[in-house]
């Protein structure tokens, strides 16, 4: 009456444990190599990562900007600016269209700290009928290093294909950059 409180479970033995504990690490370092991830990223010396060219659907236009603005110890230059349907390396919908605003950072001269930015929170772009648009992807480090340069963008959701040249672009409060 008391057998089957007196049966166990078999028991696993120390070497089959080993094996079992080898094989899903095993398992689990080739999976990190074969799913996509952020490995690819960082596959410099220096850690920084490599921009690549990504791909455009449905190009409407682009404007080469090169305008400057200061905005806290950083000073920011809008390169250009670029309308398409989508880019490929910008897996997040919203809006028809997006405006990609191609950027450089670097720490105003004399400047010996790193200078943190919260562009999700403090970059928008103007339309000229009033609207602000807040970035759905923002692709720049948000820390400026002293005496280094980022380049970057971030990109904007609009629903209508609109003249670059009429748009600007706000970092907090007041620095604008105009593009036309």
């Amino acid at each position: 009456m008391s057998q089957s409180l007196d049966k166990k479970r078999p028991r696993l033995s120390p070497r089959a444990r080993v094996v079992i504990a080898l094989a899903i690490i095993g398992l689990s370092v080739v999976l990190s190599f074969i799913l996509p991830g952020g490995h690819e990223d960082a596959s410099n010396v220096t850690g920084d990562t490599v921009s690549s060219t990504a791909a455009v659907t449905n190009f409407v236009s682009t404007l080469t900007v090169n305008r400057s603005v200061d905005f806290n110890h950083v000073h920011f230059t809008v390169t250009s600016v670029t309308q398409a349907a989508a880019f490929s390396d910008d897996l997040r919908r919203g809006g028809k269209y997006t405006v990609r605003v191609e950027l450089q950072a670097r720490s105003v001269n004399g400047n010996q700290a790193p200078v943190g930015i919260d562009y999700p929170a403090l970059a928008r772009l103007l339309t000229p009928d009033g609207q602000v648009i807040a970035p759905k992807l923002v692709e720049i480090a948000p820390l400026v290093l002293p005496n280094q340069s980022q380049s970057g963008y971030i990109d904007f959701p609009v629903n209508t294909q609109v003249d670059l040249s009429s748009l600007m672009l706000r970092l907090g409060s007041g620095a604008m950059v105009a593009f036309g």
